[in-house]
């Protein structure tokens, strides 16, 4: 792994401009708007003259690596983040943690896998990157958003020596939670079917760099209502107004197909003005045998 220091400049500058386009989407899935990123020359940090809006709120989205972290911080006064993300529900909580962690694969060279990834806000910018002990030459890569009309800056600064120290509210609310799972052994059946020599993977961020690329294909997500086949003829009839029955009851569970494999079954809901699918199962994939003969001897 590449150490992580501001000399790391030129080819952080290079992993933010080959997924700039990927981290606008991120973005604009995480905080409801459509999102533009453009890259600009890596400079330095210094708390003297920090980037507008840092002596207010905003979202700090922090990656660690190590005993060291890399920051990702926007204003609050830049307009461009949600009202919700102040005080996030359990479905904003799960967006900004996947921002953050699509971030940590996306602003990063290849050679750095976090170790963990988190994003909340902070009362005060310029105040939590000091709790975190930036580096007095640490550098800053400026990434260009815009949204509409409105543009500012999400500022990437690194090394801190302390990043425990930029988002400490969620760094002891992880502690709480985690403390009564680490009190409880595990179960003996568990250890006992673990794979020898293989390492418990907790999340994406801990796959390697191949399997990591793997989870950026994009494939075809589909809602099924329902099908049913028929002939030629009554196709070429059809016109504006025909009604097509199907045997299914509009109490049935609807299907979801990833590519041309069902994946889960759910029903449809409202989110919004918008049409949305919840899931409800996961379909497992079939299984296919094959019979095992013996070689025939003659």
């Amino acid at each position: 792994m590449s150490e992580l220091t501001p000399e790391l400049a030129a080819d952080v500058v290079a992993a933010c401009e080959a997924g700039a386009e990927e981290a606008a989407g991120a973005l604009s899935r995480s905080l409801d708007s459509e999102f533009a990123l453009s890259v600009g020359e890596a400079g330095s940090y210094s708390s003297d003259s920090a980037p507008e809006g840092f002596d207010g709120p905003g979202l700090a989205v922090l990656m660690k690596f190590g005993d060291v972290g890399v920051a990702a911080l926007l204003p609050e006064s830049s307009g461009l983040l949600p009202d919700w993300y102040a005080d996030p529900d359990p479905t904003g909580e799960s967006k900004l943690g996947a921002l953050a962690q699509e971030l940590s694969m996306l602003l990063v060279p290849e050679t750095l896998m976090a170790d963990d990834f988190q994003a909340a806000r902070v009362e005060n910018v310029a105040e939590a990157l000091s709790s975190a002990e930036v580096a007095a030459d640490a550098a800053l890569v400026p990434l260009e958003l815009s949204a509409g009309d409105k543009k500012s800056q999400l500022s990437l600064i690194w090394p801190l020596a302390s990043p425990a120290g930029l988002l400490p509210a969620v760094e002891e609310e992880a502690k709480e939670e985690a403390a009564p799972a680490a009190a409880a052994p595990p179960p003996a059946k568990a250890i006992s079917q673990m794979p020898v020599g293989r390492r418990r993977i907790n999340d994406f961020s801990q796959l390697p760099g191949y399997s990591r690329s793997l989870l950026k294909i994009e494939l075809p997500v589909r809602v099924i209502l329902a099908a049913k086949k028929e002939s030629l003829q009554d196709i070429v009839e059809l016109a504006a107004g025909t009604i097509i029955k199907f045997d299914k009851s509009c109490d049935e569970m609807l299907h979801m197909q990833v590519g041309q494999q069902k994946m889960a079954v759910g029903e449809a809901v409202k989110v919004g003005d918008k049409f949305g699918f919840r899931v409800n199962n996961i379909v497992l994939p079939d299984e296919n045998f094959t019979k095992v003969q013996s070689k025939k001897t003659g």
